[in-house]
């Protein structure tokens, strides 16, 4: 792959600002290290900068000795190079599915606090194929799904790009091999365990063709614009971190537009990253449009208050508890004005919504506020577990209220930059 072939694929990844600052995920594996060159080249042409990222999951003893491999190949390509380490316990079940977040959250803490807007996966066309069809496996003809892996992605501030989705992998390792450079073979790639191997190998059946691929991808694009429309005139995202919905415009609405609008909502509100499997996202669906009961579902309680539809989140699904400033829950940005000041943020829970109850000091505004959406609010505690503050239902009885600033900050937004379909270019190896 020649220079104006790799230029083409970035064409259809931009547009980039002056002199761009790049960072690329290198696991040492051949697809990444070619992305890695082929970057380099790019990022020197436009005057600009490249910063390879290897995560050392720790999962294999050989793991810290082949990021050091990895650190030495950029040093010699003229490339910065940082380590990040995924420490702490792993967990026994769904490892790879973990170690995925896991990557995706080292990586994109360290562009966030590097000021780095771009960021480079080297996902090929093959990796591509394999997730259509594991997605397929799982959920029938859902074309959200079938339109596999977009070419861009936003991630809490970070605009993550896939160049090489439309290159076959043997292209890359070609490419590698005329260029004299080496790679890793990760031992993982011949586990049968894995889900994702096994389709590699063909002993899950046949991989769907890019041209199919393609062809959803373009669907998907066309729906999800609908679907923003959709969001746009029907979806009210309220300041204590719910949602309302007219469900007079969906019931109107192209019925294929309605589970994913619901998953962006529930994504919104939840903070999650990956939607629940289709069969229950539908029967919730359900629900919600004929006025069934509550689902929980995806860190979420869905339901209807006062005519419209409601997305709020689950109070149960709340584990994190912050006492300093910084994103809780994936939703909420907590600012203490004084540093003295701070207390522990966690969720108000069905205990706190009945103390203050109980108090007289419900705040009358706090009527706008669901009852079922009143547990997972914020609230602050002090060092005794007292409740001291709890902003959105204008409890604050001991003055607290003037040292923080509370705002539904959430890492999801409800529309995205839209799926984006990638392209073969034609190529030279």
């Amino acid at each position: 792959m020649n220079e104006p072939d790799f230029a083409g694929l970035m064409d259809a990844c931009g547009p980039f600002e002056r002199n761009p600052h790049v960072a690329v995920a290198v696991s040492g594996g051949a697809d990444s290290l070619a992305l890695m060159h082929l970057l380099k080249a790019w990022t020197v042409a436009r005057q600009g900068r490249l910063t390879a990222l290897t995560v050392d999951h720790g999962l294999r003893p050989d793991s810290a000795a082949e990021a050091q491999t990895v650190a030495g190949w950029a040093k010699a390509a003229g490339i910065k190079h940082h380590i990040l380490n995924w420490t702490g316990d792993k967990p026994q079940s769904g490892l790879q599915a973990a170690a995925r977040d896991a990557r995706y959250g080292l990586l994109g803490a360290w562009c966030r606090a590097a000021h780095v807007l771009h960021l480079a996966t080297a996902h090929q066309l093959d990796d591509q194929r394999e997730t259509v069809a594991m997605r397929q496996a799982r959920g029938g003809g859902d074309q959200t799904g079938l339109a596999g892996m977009s070419l861009i992605t936003n991630r809490e501030g970070v605009r993550l790009f896939r160049p090489l989705l439309g290159v076959p992998a043997a292209d890359l390792r070609r490419f590698l091999t005329a260029l004299g450079a080496n790679w890793i073979e990760d031992p993982s790639n011949r586990q049968e365990r894995f889900e994702r191997i096994r389709w590699r190998q063909g002993l899950e059946g046949p991989l769907p063709t890019p041209a199919e691929i393609r062809n959803w991808g373009k669907q998907r694009a066309r729906d999800e614009e609908a679907m923003v429309d959709l969001l746009m005139r029907s979806a009210d995202i309220r300041p204590a971190g719910h949602v309302l919905v007219d469900l007079d415009v969906w019931q109107a609405a192209p019925g294929r537009l309605l589970a994913p609008a619901l998953w962006r909502l529930m994504a919104t509100v939840s903070g999650r990253d990956y939607p629940p499997a289709r069969a229950p996202l539908d029967r919730a669906l359900k629900n919600l449009l004929t006025g069934g009961s509550v689902a929980s579902l995806g860190g979420t309680l869905i339901g209807r208050w006062q005519g419209k539809g409601l997305i709020c989140r689950e109070a149960g699904a709340v584990t994190e508890a912050l006492r300093t400033s910084g994103l809780w829950d994936c939703r909420f940005q907590v600012e203490w004005t004084r540093s003295e000041a701070g207390g522990l943020v966690s969720a108000l829970g069905e205990v706190g919504v009945a103390e203050i109850g109980q108090s007289g000091l419900l705040r009358q505004s706090s009527v706008d506020i669901p009852p079922l959406a009143r547990p997972a609010l914020p609230a602050v505690r002090d060092a005794t577990g007292r409740l001291i503050f709890v902003p959105y239902l204008g409890f604050d009885p001991y003055g607290r209220g003037q040292d923080a600033q509370f705002r539904f900050l959430p890492r999801n937004s409800a529309t995205s930059s839209g799926f984006t379909v990638a392209y073969g270019w034609p190529h030279t190896i």
